[in-house]
């Protein structure tokens, strides 16, 4: 039913393929990604009426397609369409064009796409994540992200040596070099009909941050970024299910948030299995970090006010011989490639003596840039200088004791202040994550010809009004007009058309594009105290 595009027009390396319509009633070619079959292509034993609801509306539409678009750049990048399979202008089949920074896309597009992400064309996301509500932590979002108004030096890192870093890049004005940037990296991208996910289209001024404001080598960080999504997730979600047991280890949890409510992850090296490593099961270790960085990216972000993290790597116990380099570079090269721009400073602490002389050593070959991520620690009690005491655990320079359960993440309350001791507020609201969309925690790129209102807005989910409501703060209007809104948990990848092998089991939450889960999953509950309502139970 399918017809391979002829021998030569595709790199067998390239994760999108086109495919002729079969159904004898257009010509039209589609865009497909690895892992993402493409949503207007049916199954090779299923005559479906062309064209199909997806691309049009209404299944029996009979409007010609539109003229095939330009042939792209002559350069062949991974996600390019040849001039063959060039789909129509506008509106390619399986992708979802947006205007310069999303201004011509609907509410309704843009939720099914996983929100504005603009001037990409974007592809279904993949299924990535899923996890219970149960398995939600009750303080996974506090109430003051919904009102945090980040500094100036939160939103872009200032160097003593005179460089920056943008920190803040969703839902926050850009200046005028970084749209100039955008749009470049946007038009190169159209002009090579490279598709995106909508999580990588998002990130665009975090790719073109890392290429140092080079267009071209930024659109290479995020096809790599998209080859190395497809491929991980191709054969489903990493889920709450799927490393509940390895998370009992302990080697790596989200524990506290710092004086800016970024979250913090700590590693334990130590407590890594020496069985993983005879095994060569490094990549059970990946996967509780892909997990940590998904959930982070899900449930513990609010565009334009909380976008970063931080890490502690804890080396206590371990000598020169003993540290796990591969472990710990590994961390490094998932973090720095494939969730770029989200780490705000790397925390080396409780180094033997040795491991201390190294480092001391390693600090003057360091840029200025690079001092100020990586700070190697002699004592745990600098970070009070960026935590609340009880953020962190005892030997971490906190007031927890040592953490013995690790899933659902052991997140406390506010308040946040660096070196407070007052320990936890007692009267903090839980289950405030559930106040943001998935397009809502996915966040949008400045539109410089959208308002700054339209621009900062976020999307929220049903229960976001009595979330504010609860929390004794204004409920914003679009908090207010959610809340007719089905109440629904989307799923990253679930968005309308997907036809991702990879679907969120009916008992679980997961990200997704905005997109109603299956008529049979979960719904989350209309009290924004679902989780304490759980402890209490338990």
């Amino acid at each position: 039913q399918l017809q391979e595009p002829e021998p030569g027009r595709f790199s067998s390396r390239s994760p999108i393929l086109a495919r002729e319509c079969a159904m004898g009633c257009c010509g039209s070619k589609t865009v497909q990604a690895v892992g993402v079959p493409a949503p207007c292509l049916p199954p090779a034993t299923e005559q479906t009426p062309w064209p199909p609801p997806s691309a049009t509306g209404s299944r029996h539409s009979t409007q010609p397609p539109p003229p095939p678009r330009a042939a792209p750049s002559p350069r062949t990048p991974a996600l390019a369409v040849s001039a063959k399979s060039a789909p129509p202008a506008g509106r390619p089949h399986g992708a979802t064009p947006l205007g310069s920074c999303g201004s011509s896309a609907s509410a309704a597009s843009r939720s099914s796409s996983g929100g504005a992400s603009g001037g990409f064309l974007l592809i279904p996301e993949i299924t990535s994540f899923v996890c219970s509500e149960v398995n939600i932590a009750p303080y996974t979002l506090p109430e003051e992200a919904l009102v945090f108004a980040p500094p100036p030096d939160v939103i872009v890192a200032r160097y003593k040596n005179g460089d920056s870093e943008r920190k803040v890049h969703l839902n926050v004005e850009l200046n005028t070099s970084e749209l100039e940037r955008l749009a470049r990296l946007q038009q190169e991208a159209k002009a090579e009909g490279i598709a995106f996910y909508p999580s990588v289209a998002a990130m665009a001024t975090r790719f073109l941050s890392r290429a140092h404001m080079d267009p071209h080598r930024a659109l290479k960080f995020m096809r790599a970024t998209q080859e190395w999504r497809a491929a991980y997730f191709k054969k489903g979600p990493v889920s709450d299910a799927s490393v509940m047991e390895d998370m009992k280890h302990g080697i790596v949890y989200f524990c506290g948030r710092d004086n800016a409510l970024r979250p913090v992850i700590v590693v334990r090296a130590r407590r890594i299995p020496a069985q993983w490593y005879e095994d060569k099961c490094i990549d059970r270790f990946i996967r509780l970090l892909v997990f940590c960085m998904e959930y982070f990216q899900r449930y513990m972000v609010v565009p334009g006010k909380v976008e970063n993290l931080s890490v502690i790597a804890d080396l206590s116990g371990l000598g020169l011989s003993q540290v796990p380099v591969s472990a710990l570079a590994e961390v490094h090269n998932v973090m720095t490639h494939h969730y770029l721009g989200r780490v705000h400073k790397f925390y080396i602490c409780n180094m033997s003596w040795v491991l201390g002389s190294i480092a001391g050593v390693v600090k003057t070959l360091l840029t200025e840039r690079q001092r100020q991520k990586l700070n190697f620690l002699s004592n745990v009690g600098d970070l009070r200088k960026d935590f609340a005491v009880h953020q962190l655990e005892a030997n971490l320079g906190g007031s927890q004791p040592l953490f013995q359960e690790f899933f659902p993440f052991p997140l406390a309350q506010g308040p946040f202040e660096a070196g407070y001791s007052g320990g936890p507020r007692n009267a903090a609201v839980p289950g405030v994550h559930d106040a943001l969309s998935a397009a809502g925690a996915l966040g949008r790129l400045w539109d410089p010809s959208l308002s700054a209102e339209e621009n900062a807005r976020l999307d929220y989910g049903p229960n976001a009004a009595r979330i504010f409501e609860r929390c004794g703060l204004p409920v914003p209007p679009e908090a207010r007009a959610a809340q007719g809104a089905a109440p629904i948990h989307e799923a990253r990848g679930a968005a309308s058309g997907d036809a991702s092998p990879a679907k969120a089991p009916s008992s679980a939450a997961s990200t997704g594009a905005g997109t109603p889960a299956s008529p049979g999953a979960a719904t989350p509950s209309t009290s924004p105290c679902t989780s304490r309502d759980v402890e209490a139970k338990e």
